[in-house]
Order: C-alpha cells, then structure tokens, then sequence
C-alpha cells in the first residue's frame, strides 16, 4: 500500500459525488483536536491532484470557510441542475444542519453557504441523503431525534419516532439501498431501529447484544432485508450481520 496524500486535518469527511476528478470535504472533528490545538473550525474542499505528478503528499485545501461549530459528520449530494457540483451538508455539534454550495466553496467561499436549520435540540450525531431522491436528508442525533428534511425546503423536516419514546443518542444511520422509504438509526442505548419513512413510523427494533451501544449501521448493497451493526467497544469489538426476515438475533457475529 502506498499513501498518495495527506490532508493535516482532525476532521470528518465526505467524497464528492460527482464522476469528476475526486474531492474531498472536511469539516473540524467534535470531540477531537488537532496537535496545535487550534480552536478553528472550518469546512474544507480539497482537491487530491491524482493526476499531478509534481503534487506533494500533503495538501493544501482549495476552497474554505469557517464555522460557528464543529462538525459530527458530513454528507455531499449528487449534482443538479441548481448546484453543478452538489450541495455539502454538515451535522454540527450546535445542533444545526448547514448546507453549502460546493462549486461556490472552491471559487468563492463567501457565498456559498445556502441554508440553516435547528430543528435539533442537541448535537447532530450523523445525516445522509436519500440515494433515491437526493432532496431528501435523514438526520439523527441526542436524544432520539430523527428528522427527513427536503432541501428543497429546509426549514420545515418532519420528526419521525416521539420525544418521549426514547432518550438515548442517535450515534449512526443509513438509508436502504433497494426500498426508498426505508433507512435504520443505531443509539447510544444498544436499539438498531428500521425507520418506514412512508408511514413515519418504527417498522421494527433490533436489541443489539444486551443493548450494547452501536457506532456504525449499514444495509447491504444487494439484500434488502440484510444490513450490519457494529460496537464500539475495543475489549471486544463486534460485528454483527442480521437478515430482519429472522430479527430475534444475528444470523452471524
């Protein structure tokens, strides 16, 4: 394996979405520090250079702005018609999504912000756009809060679940890769809970192992009815595979 770049940050990241030369976003990592400790907190467009011979192994970002928070993680759109080269959309530790033109934050960083909204009342732990409908954008964070936003119109996401079912965070999510309407969250509390966005309501919840927490959730690719949990626990990290047509346990650990 040999390392091409390096970018010098402590920060979450996305790929752009589109079939042009990579990018990558990064914004300022909650929870974390860089070795100098800076109290910036910036979104940053980096441009890999892949085809440049005379590159360094470490970059130097081609597009930034700063931020008034820092970020838990970070989602990028596919292209359309209004912003050519997709839209960045941040989940801050404040509580707000934020979304930023990413053609604008390469050729003029100054306006490209597009919109805010803070429907949240804690920290966005995680979001990801709808691979379907790419308007769509599933947020999740602290104290069970799970909200569908259109970018379209952002200010107005509904909720879905109740504020009083559950009180553990959000730590992860992932929309289904064959079944639009349909996406799973992993807490902090152990719950792997599959979300009908259609009905906005639970379709069904998944103890994780004697509700140890999850860090990371996906579906597979292919089988819709398949996805993975992960946890977080490095005395004895685990992952597990679960087929939801049998949900009392993992099919395999």
């Amino acid at each position: 394996m040999v390392r091409l770049r390096e970018i010098p940050r402590t920060a979450t990241f996305a790929w752009s979405s589109s079939s042009a030369p990579p990018l990558i976003a990064t914004g300022t990592r909650a929870g974390a520090v860089d070795a100098d400790f800076s109290n910036e907190t910036q979104l940053e467009l980096w441009d890999l250079a892949l085809d440049n011979a005379e590159q360094g192994v470490e970059l130097q970002p081609v597009g930034s702005i700063s931020t008034d928070s820092r970020f838990h993680d970070i989602a990028w759109s596919q292209p359309t018609d209004d912003h050519q080269e997709g839209v960045i959309a941040g989940a801050l530790e404040n509580g707000s999504l934020d979304l930023w033109d990413a053609e604008k934050l390469r050729v003029s960083p100054g306006e490209s912000f597009i919109s805010r909204t803070s429907k949240h009342s804690g920290p966005i732990k995680a979001l990801q756009f709808n691979p379907f409908r790419d308007e769509l954008l599933a947020t999740a964070g602290a104290k069970g809060e799970l909200f569908i936003s259109d970018t379209n119109s952002i200010a107005n996401p509904f909720r879905l679940g109740q504020s009083a079912a559950r009180a553990d965070d959000f730590e992860c999510l992932d929309w289904n890769k064959k079944v639009p309407h349909i996406l799973v969250t992993g807490s902090s509390g152990g719950f792997v809970t599959v979300w009908d966005v259609k009905s906005k309501r639970e379709s069904l919840t998944l103890n994780n192992l004697g509700r140890k927490a999850v860090s990371a959730v996906a579906w597979d690719p292919d089988v819709p009815t398949k996805l993975v949990t992960a946890i977080p626990n490095d005395q004895d990290p685990l992952i597990l595979m679960w087929d939801l047509r049998n949900s009392n346990a993992p099919e395999r650990t």
